[in-house]
């Protein structure tokens, strides 16, 4: 029997704490795609739904794609965004109905401006024309998971690498348990447990063999248990003022084999585990003391990368911090090169002027000036024009397309600044190539990213330097405003071992 599998991604990362808001315009910058041009962008990709479609010809599905909605990270999504892409995606489902199944790539921090919990609010809608069909969800390793999901899907199955170069293996792993269930030989549900922690888990770095690592060992080992199919690990995402920000664990158990009881006590001795772990993490150095690094260091002709760790854009920070650059430039340091700036007003001067021209203007620092350093005025060259369209090598994402929109090379104190139209976390050499430069051949490298860029930059580098050059996303969960978050939570509040 061939099964008909639904597939649809609305996807996500919300961050609370910026100014900003998330429109259709930034969905439709990424990626919102619907029915089959879906499978042309992403069949095979290192994508969920590049892991759906593979699993689909493993199977023998037929495949219905429905939606495909993914914007970077931001602020929360504006209520028009949401109701045009949920009203899209229930309109495609009662055209293309009935299923057998359904398949569903979201992040797990998506927030709107009508719910702290914007995945639980889809799926809800999305029940409401399929029923009580399988549904198996993927989610991101930070997502923060509310206990309703628990009642709204079958199977979910987290990232369990970051930077999160498993993607395609964990669609695979879910459509996998889809078929078992759908075939009848199980019948999961889904337990939730989490720690009283606002951080943990190392924020999920598994580059570095530490607390995630092991962590996820624990997680391996509840899964040879029998009934207990699989159990995610989640590290939470700080930037949202949400209820259930933070770690949790996600235990999906086959109710023919595994009572609910069962899998709970899987996620709460995992849950022990994080929370023994709550005082060793991983924290970035001082911006003088990275600049310090810098100058001693002696160079071996590979570069030192450098991260910016709190204008990380993939944490919905804003992308146009200048303190970093401004350091560089103040140290008299060169041969480098930084990027993504965000900066569209700048993007567009540069872009007119062309390439060979020289200026001087203002560029960054214009979205919130009391983070990360406001504008600098800078005169430098234009070495390189791009609309900024590109493919990344991975091995992140290998294979899917990008687009940065129109893109400069801005040459300044023996600095190449990239900067861009639209905020890309730099996770892929080739952004930075896509307006001409090649970060092997700098001696410094900066990009603005907390993890992700250790899958591309690591290996090419003498060095990696993590700094916190003041952005939005700094590592300090005390310098902000909680809310909407549960409490008491570490480290926030004096908990009891």
């Amino acid at each position: 029997m061939s099964f008909r599998v639904g597939v649809i991604e609305f996807a996500h990362e919300s961050n609370t704490f910026t100014v900003k808001r998330t429109e259709l315009n930034a969905f439709t910058a990424s990626r919102y795609l619907s029915g089959h041009a879906i499978l042309e962008a992403l069949k095979g990709t290192g994508s969920e739904i590049g892991g759906a479609i593979k699993a689909a010809e493993n199977h023998g599905w037929n495949l219905i794609p429905i939606v495909a909605a993914h914007a970077q990270p931001g602020g929360p999504i504006t209520e028009d965004t949401r109701l045009e892409i949920t009203n899209t995606i229930l309109e495609r489902l009662r055209s293309e109905g009935p299923f057998d199944g359904f398949f569903i790539a979201l992040h797990g921090a998506m927030v709107t401006q009508s719910a702290q919990d914007g995945e639980s609010q889809l799926l809800k809608a999305v029940r409401s024309v399929v029923g009580k069909i399988p549904i198996a969800i993927t989610l991101d390793l930070h997502a923060n998971i509310f206990d309703e999901m628990a009642g709204l899907v079958d199977i979910a199955i987290s990232y369990r690498t970051y930077p999160h170069v498993d993607m395609f293996e964990c669609a695979i792993e879910a459509c996998d348990l889809l078929q078992k269930t759908m075939a009848d030989e199980i019948d999961p549900k889904v337990a939730i447990a989490r720690p009283p922690m606002l951080v943990g888990c190392d924020d999920g770095r598994t580059t570095n063999d530490g607390p995630m690592c092991r962590i996820l060992e624990h997680a391996a080992q509840e899964m040879e248990t029998p009934g207990i199919t699989n159990v995610a690990v989640n590290a939470g995402f700080t930037d949202a003022d949400v209820a259930a920000a933070g770690p949790s664990v996600l235990v999906t158990y086959d109710a023919k084999v595994a009572s609910n009881e069962d899998a709970k006590n899987a996620a709460r001795r995992v849950c022990d585990t994080i929370w023994g772990y709550r005082d060793i993490w991983d924290t970035p150095i001082k911006l003088v003391d990275c600049i310090a690094n810098l100058q001693s260091h002696e160079p071996d002709g590979k570069p030192v990368i450098v991260a910016d760790f709190s204008d990380n854009t993939g944490s919905g920070a804003y992308g146009d911090c200048t303190a970093i650059l401004g350091a560089l430039i103040d140290a008299g340091l060169n041969n480098a090169a930084l990027g993504a700036l965000c900066d569209p007003e700048a993007a567009d001067v540069l872009t007119k002027a062309g390439l060979g021209a020289e200026v001087t203007l203002k560029i960054g620092g214009k979205t919130d000036t009391s983070v990360g350093g406001g504008p600098l005025e800078l005169t430098g060259i234009v070495t390189g024009v791009s609309d900024g369209f590109f493919t990344y090598e991975g091995p992140m994402l290998a294979g899917v397309s990008g687009a940065l929109g129109p893109s400069v090379c801005f040459q300044t104190h023996g600095i190449d600044v990239m900067i861009t139209t639209e905020p890309f976390q730099m996770h892929d050499q080739n952004l930075f190539r896509a307006v001409g430069i090649e970060p092997s051949e700098k001696a410094i490298v900066v990009v603005k990213s907390m993890q992700h860029f250790r899958g591309a930059f690591e290996p090419i580098a003498s060095q990696v330097l993590v700094t916190d050059a003041g952005g939005l996303c700094t590592p300090d969960v005390a310098l902000r405003a909680y809310k909407n978050l549960r409490r008491p939570v570490f480290p926030l509040d004096d908990i009891d071992a």
